[in-house]
């Protein structure tokens, strides 16, 4: 996903909080991703392990407490894993529960995305006009608030979507040809399918793509941004 941090910069900047004083570390991961091998599963309790030894190595005056957020996957339009998969339901709480069993630590608080919110999320950011019946199906059936988990009401969108004959897998598990015609090409965001394309093959290399405040990448932004210029301009 781009973020061209190496482990080794995680845990020096974690060292130089603990010597400046500081006792709590929020570490942030995402399961579900392209290329996602076990091991990556595993590194997460791995490098909070390695977090505990570096605090552990010094006297210190507070205890030590590690936060642990895990997100789950979401393909979303105008990225490079558009066209990617969502894992299914079964195999987001699998992992889920998997992480879970290795962050055992007490000083560890672990914390993880409705993987239920996640699927329909998926649907909703891929989704294309059949939506619109699921929609009102949901409504009639009581869905609001859904932002709230306390609202959330899984059994009743998966009732609107039987209830019209939609499958929700069509948007997640199934993925997205890179040559298929997407419900959201319709809209000019400035970035080319063809970089987003070529985005995809480099992450799934693992290459990390240089910051655009530093060297142009020709995602075609800025192309859009002088036509939008233009189109402003007063005529004279």
């Amino acid at each position: 996903i781009n973020k061209d941090i190496t482990e080794e910069e995680i845990l020096r900047a974690a060292e130089r909080a603990f010597d400046a004083g500081y006792s709590a570390v929020k570490l942030y991961f995402m399961l579900g991703l392209p290329t996602e091998t076990e091991d990556d599963l595993a590194g997460i309790c791995d490098i909070c392990g390695k977090i505990r030894a570096i605090y552990s190595g010094k006297k210190r005056k507070k205890a030590l407490r590690i936060s642990v957020s895990v997100a789950t996957f979401v393909p979303k339009p105008f990225t490079a894993f558009q066209w990617e998969p969502q894992d299914s339901l079964e195999e987001m709480l699998r992992k889920q529960a998997y992480v879970g069993s290795c962050v055992r630590d007490r000083k560890v608080k672990y914390n993880h995305h409705d993987a239920r919110t996640c699927r329909i999320e998926a649907v909703l950011a891929r989704g294309d006009r059949r939506l619109c019946r699921v929609l009102e199906a949901a409504v009639a059936r009581g869905v609001k608030l859904d932002g709230w988990d306390e609202y959330f009401r899984y059994d009743l969108w998966i009732q609107a979507f039987r209830g019209v004959g939609v499958d929700p897998g069509f948007y997640t598990t199934r993925g997205f040809g890179t040559d298929e015609l997407l419900p959201w090409q319709t809209i000019d965001v400035g970035v080319t399918t063809k970089f987003l394309l070529h985005e995809r093959e480099k992450a799934l290399r693992s290459e990390a793509t240089p910051d655009c405040r530093t060297h142009c990448n020709g995602c075609g932004a800025r192309m859009l941004s002088e036509r939008r210029l233009c189109d402003e301009s007063p005529i004279v």
